[in-house]
């Protein structure tokens, strides 16, 4: 993952991957990740109104995002008044229940995850390359404690078609990924490319939109 690259699309607002409201299955499996008051990790989160939305119903959360202009961005356009916390690797703007670490999200420790139940990933495993995926997913496999849950949001498309990112990642890759530590149940899948004008702009032909449910082995 290119950091300048992302900071770039965000500096020239180039964020097409933005979405201004919440994510549809979001809302439709929330449920399914059994969250009450726990936290909710969203990782490469931007400036999504999802982080609000999950804030709405009771789970604290926590994101991590490259771009100091869409981590402040999320904060003004929100209303909200963050303090801003640098003691630590990274820094860390809080307000209101919703805690987003700015930097590179490698750069967290477990102990920033010890309050952790639940992943909401929308836009993170699809923004990897291929060398990158492994380690994002031996990532979350050693932090997150047993029993927690990730909705996965992803796309499956011809990869020849488009270089990415988004990236295409197919199911049995996200069984390779995580099938040692995690449980993979397929929630929905649908034809996302009539909602997504410019990728057929840039040629593709294909695109499917898929949400999965990772369960935590417990053994």
């Amino acid at each position: 993952m290119d950091h300048d690259f992302w900071i770039e699309r965000w500096s020239r607002d180039e964020i097409g991957f933005h979405m201004d409201e919440r994510h549809e299955f979001l809302h439709q499996y929330y449920h399914r990740l059994h969250v009450g008051p726990e936290t909710v990790f969203v990782p490469l989160c931007g400036k999504s109104p999802d982080l609000l939305w999950l804030r709405q119903q009771g789970a604290k959360v926590l994101g991590v995002e490259l771009s100091e202009l869409a981590v402040r961005a999320f904060f003004a356009e929100n209303g909200l008044d963050a303090e801003i916390d640098e003691s630590g690797a990274i820094p860390r703007f809080h307000s209101a229940g919703i805690t987003l670490f700015q930097g590179d999200l490698f750069q967290l420790s477990p102990d920033d995850f010890r309050h952790v139940r639940a992943v909401y990933d929308r836009g993170s495993l699809v923004a990897l390359p291929p060398p990158m995926r492994r380690e994002y997913a031996d990532f979350l496999c050693r932090s997150l404690p047993i029993d927690s849950r990730i909705l996965l949001v992803g796309y499956d498309y011809d990869q020849a078609e488009l270089p990415g990112p988004p990236f295409a990642v197919p199911l049995p890759e996200i069984e390779q990924l995580f099938g040692t530590t995690f449980q993979l149940e397929l929630l929905a899948q649908h034809d996302a490319l009539p909602s997504h004008h410019l990728l057929r702009q840039r040629g593709l032909t294909r695109l499917i939109e898929y949400a999965c449910l990772l369960i935590h082995r417990s053994t």
